[in-house]
């Protein structure tokens, strides 16, 4: 049988697409937790205390629940009387027989940094002895993978074809940000790929290059293709525990990337959806959900490198300024004169620097 010449040019076209995409990771990046045990009334009590704390100081305050110290808020998170903050996760309590007692948000750093099952078993340990057995349900799981060589445009839209209606294109400045696909007001399945690199930049989240390492190419965008399935969604799926969720993270990528969206290869077909795949989906579908924790102390490294990165133009300017008005020419010399005015205003404020230094290692402890 002889190949058509444009079949074959097609098929080489498409075999160097599938070449040059390439993954640099993926796996869980949100897990919502909650959980239904009766909050002993000393446990209440004790939330009680400290965020009245909260409010007469109007921030955060420490509260200690175990072993962990959380900065709970003067206010509630959301219908949560009680909003505490870690390292590891956003928890809100509730003595409404209406909700779950127990509302759990883990942070994605602690997530990519041991993984989702180690987060699970943290937060049974932090909070088992101070509740009782916690069984945890989830009320929604985000799946992602992270991808380098998919070259994203507006007309690609078309090329979509998903369960869902409701579809957005997002531009920033005539250049082509992301597409989300669904509503996540269904609790059932929603998604977005969408430029991971220009979202760093917006938010500052640059620790991501710490995830991604030597797999990343500097000056190529990244895209994102990320899942989010609520409490319904899991529920179609006979899904529950953590345990369950995770085990099952495998089966939930393929039926999202198989079933529920689809990106296709246009022909003269009418029928989108008997377009063949793309070659980057094919890429997609085929996710190692690997997930890889880089350990805790490495993403703190990262994450203090960038905040002291960000505070040194500001400081520089700063210092700046206090050399002209005290007629000082070099960094050493500027320096040295910090302290002394430092001295002064812990005086005319009546709080001292090392009080600051500890209110803002709290905040940033439990931010």
């Amino acid at each position: 049988m002889i190949e058509h010449p444009r079949t074959s040019v097609s098929l080489v076209a498409n075999m160097r697409l599938a070449a040059s995409i390439r993954e640099l990771a993926s796996g869980v990046d949100a897990l919502y937790l909650s959980a239904r045990p009766d909050l002993p009334k000393q446990f209440v009590a004790h939330l009680e205390d400290c965020r009245e704390w909260a409010v007469e100081v109007k921030r955060r305050a420490p509260c200690e629940i175990g072993n962990a110290i959380f900065g709970i808020s003067p206010f509630g998170w959301g219908k949560y009387r009680f909003c505490l903050d870690h390292q590891m996760a956003r928890i809100g309590f509730s003595t409404s027989q209406y909700l779950p007692t127990v509302r759990i948000q883990p942070r994605a750093e602690y997530l990519h940094a041991i993984g989702p099952e180690a987060v699970v078993a943290s937060l049974q340990e932090t909070l088992g002895p101070q509740l009782g057995q916690l069984r945890f349900g989830v009320s929604r799981v985000d799946l992602f993978s992270d991808w380098q060589g998919w070259s994203l445009t507006l007309d690609d839209a078309r090329h979509f074809v998903c369960r869902a209606d409701a579809r957005r294109s997002y531009e920033n400045g005539g250049i082509l940000t992301g597409f989300e696909f669904g509503t996540r007001k269904t609790k059932t399945f929603s998604a977005r790929l969408y430029d991971k690199t220009a979202d760093i930049d917006a938010k500052g989240n640059e620790w991501w290059h710490e995830i991604w390492g030597d797999r990343y190419v500097a000056g190529t965008p990244v895209h994102r293709m990320e899942f989010e399935i609520g409490r319904q969604g899991l529920t179609e799926f006979d899904l529950d525990t953590p345990a369950q969720v995770l085990a099952a993270a495998g089966d939930l990528w393929s039926y999202a990337t198989s079933q529920w969206l689809t990106h296709r290869s246009p022909t003269e077909d009418q029928t989108r959806s008997r377009w063949p795949l793309s070659p980057q989906w094919q890429a997609v579908q085929q996710a190692t959900l690997s997930h890889q924790p880089v350990g805790i102390e490495r993403l703190r490294f990262s994450k203090r490198t960038t905040s002291i990165t960000k505070l040194l133009p500001g400081l520089t300017g700063y210092l700046a300024s206090l050399g002209a008005l005290v007629g000082t020419e070099g960094i050493d010399d500027t320096v040295a004169t910090v302290g002394h005015h430092l001295h002064n205003y812990e005086v005319i404020s009546r709080t001292s620097f090392a009080d600051r230094i500890e209110s803002r290692r709290s905040e940033l402890e439990n931010k």
